[in-house]
């Protein structure tokens, strides 16, 4: 994917040019109305290419309370020989067995598993 070059990235060009050839991110900012801090923050991420200073992406790569792999294998594994017990006795064993997490989510995940 061709990355755009914005008007923003080349001010924070300029900007850390700035900082670098007076070695002062303080004079840098009062001379570009921005704060040292910010100035501070495109140094450190400027590699020397106009594409270093573009905005990343702050989407997480996962959800944070997405279940783990073993969770997943654990559920499947308990709900494969327990099943005929009902999904309440296959949720009682996988809390035995070391699963924290409710009732409802267990459900959802065995139908997740089952639609596959």
């Amino acid at each position: 994917m061709k990355t755009i070059i914005t008007e923003e990235m080349r001010f924070r060009q300029r900007v850390v040019k700035y900082a670098i050839k007076h070695n002062n991110n303080a004079k840098a900012a009062r001379r570009y109305h921005t704060s040292r801090q910010q100035v501070w923050r495109w140094r450190k991420k400027y590699d020397g290419t106009i594409k270093s200073l573009a905005n990343k992406s702050r989407r997480p790569h996962s959800h944070p309370n997405q279940h783990t792999q073993e969770e997943l294998g654990l559920i499947r594994y308990k709900h494969r020989y327990h099943r005929h017990e009902g999904l309440a006795q296959v949720y009682r064993k996988l809390r035995d067995a070391g699963y924290t997490r409710t009732y409802d989510s267990m459900c959802r995940q065995n139908k997740e598993n089952e639609a596959k």
